[in-house]
């Protein structure tokens, strides 16, 4: 096995094992990591988690998460939610690979084409009917077809998230839910790996020391950064509050927190949220926490306002964002989720002008049809071209998949039924999204206009939970 495909970097899983927060997994693929060494988050998010639980205490099962040795294995197959029976399956499939046509990622490289384990597991569903209708027989038939895990089926199908749910089709979440938790591991990967090179720096300074005996950092080994209070407490330095040190931007300040309460109101700022998984947005920032890469918060086409172009997708309701958020979290194995905060001032906003801002709700004519085009990839007529042409696009948000518009034989037949509504009951208002260009343009207007200052606040299991507890029937 590569180094380049295990998990855990080497010293840090030594320096991991040394301290207890690395214990064997059920099986020789597997080992289980303490929850509060996962990712730049994990140490604040699972502040609650004591570092020093027994392996033989009932608690340990709570404190410790199984993780796969190896990014490429069988073991992976099932930490994204595969069955026993469709990850022996794949494996198989994965290490008997053809000699003719293209290599695996595995392979040596050899200039033709390359599939990734990721693109092999979601390739596997392609073949599958899909579901999209209220109709939870099809729904089971599809999951089961794709060979998804009991746990993770229910997780999808959580009746306090039908709503949302139905908002895609079955494929679509079952593709969505491999891709959080398959970059949730290169999550840890990573985390892994910075750990690793401040372990070496340490090492290097005068008296640094690598190793040490000692369980949960009482004797020995290297005393690591400032963490939650929880960690300064056990006489141990955290790790992963140093990462969020290096990551400013994913800060130690959870959604629900004073501060994330806070951002959601800035006098004479539009506030505007995005709930996602965290290690979808790897490369948002530096190392230095300065906002790198913007491109990793696109939205892929086909959306409501293209059909061929990836664009960035907002919303000033942090409601929406939220829902979003509990539902990821929901389906998510140990995977940290988080709710993107952007302010732009609202002077740059109105110093916006037709054609650079074009504003398009529902019930209009307009807006039928350009959901109706964009998620049917159709070309749009010259009177639709404005808002591809635009910087930013305000209108209402549609629901339902891509499948129903097919179906249908213009806008003309969009109805109510494809509007998202997210509130309280007898308040649940159209969602409204707030939509940069993914061109050029759009990007230098955000960049400019506050997405330097961009937040990331984590939403922990406690804010799912509550969440849950709010909403507990089916929405």
């Amino acid at each position: 096995m590569s180094e380049q495909q295990t998990i855990l970097a080497p010293l840090d899983s030594a320096d991991l094992l040394n301290r207890g927060l690395l214990r064997p997994g059920s099986a020789t693929g597997s080992h289980r990591l303490h929850k509060r060494r996962l990712n730049r988050s994990s140490d604040e998010e699972n502040h609650d988690i004591p570092l020093n639980v027994s392996l033989a205490s009932p608690a340990a099962d709570d404190a410790f998460a199984m993780i796969p040795v190896s990014l490429i294995s069988y073991e992976t197959l099932i930490y994204v939610g595969l069955s026993e029976a469709k990850a022996t399956d794949l494996w198989s499939q994965w290490t008997n690979w053809p000699a003719q046509g293209p290599r695996r990622e595995t392979d040596p490289d050899d200039g033709g084409l390359v599939v990734t384990f990721e693109d092999f597991i979601i390739g596997s569903f392609a073949n599958w009917v899909d579901a999209a209708e209220d109709n939870a027989q099809q729904w089971q038939a599809c999951l089961n077809a794709c060979g998804i895990a009991v746990d993770v089926q229910n997780a999808i199908m959580d009746p306090r998230f039908k709503y949302l749910c139905l908002s895609q089709s079955c494929i679509y979440w079952v593709n969505d839910t491999v891709k959080m938790r398959y970059a949730g591991l290169k999550d840890i990967q990573r985390s892994s790996r910075e750990r690793e090179m401040r372990l070496r720096r340490i090492a290097t300074r005068p008296g640094g020391n690598q190793g040490g005996g000692g369980r949960g950092g009482r004797q020995g080994g290297p005393i690591i950064g400032t963490g939650s209070a929880s960690s300064a407490s056990q006489g141990q330095r955290s790790v992963s509050g140093f990462q969020q040190q290096s990551i400013p931007s994913i800060g130690p300040d959870m959604w629900g927190s004073t501060s994330a309460i806070a951002a959601r109101n800035a006098p004479g700022q539009t506030v505007l949220f995005k709930g996602l998984d965290q290690g979808r947005i790897a490369g948002l920032f530096d190392e230095v926490g300065t906002l790198d890469r913007i491109s990793t918060l696109l939205s892929s086409a086909p959306s409501d306002f293209s059909g061929t172009r990836s664009l960035f997708y907002f919303t000033p309701d942090h409601q929406v964002a939220v829902y979003y958020a509990a539902y990821a979290k929901r389906r998510a194995n140990c995977e940290s989720v988080v709710i993107v905060c952007l302010r732009i001032p609202n002077a740059a906003i109105e110093s916006l002008s037709a054609p650079d801002i074009q504003r398009i709700y529902y019930p209009t004519t307009e807006w039928k049809e350009l959901v109706w085009r964009c998620r049917t990839v159709k070309s749009l007529p010259p009177h639709l071209r404005k808002y591809r042409q635009a910087i930013l696009v305000i209108g209402t948000v549609s629901r339902k998949p891509d499948s129903v518009y097919h179906e249908m034989n213009s806008g003309q037949q969009v109805t109510e039924t494809c509007l998202l509504r997210v509130g309280t009951s007898g308040q649940n208002n159209q969602a409204v999204q707030y939509v940069f260009s993914g061109e050029e343009e759009g990007c230098d207007f955000l960049m400019e206009h506050g997405a330097r200052d961009i937040k990331v606040f984590p939403y922990p299991q406690s804010e799912l939970e509550t969440w849950l507890a709010a909403n507990s029937t089916s929405n």
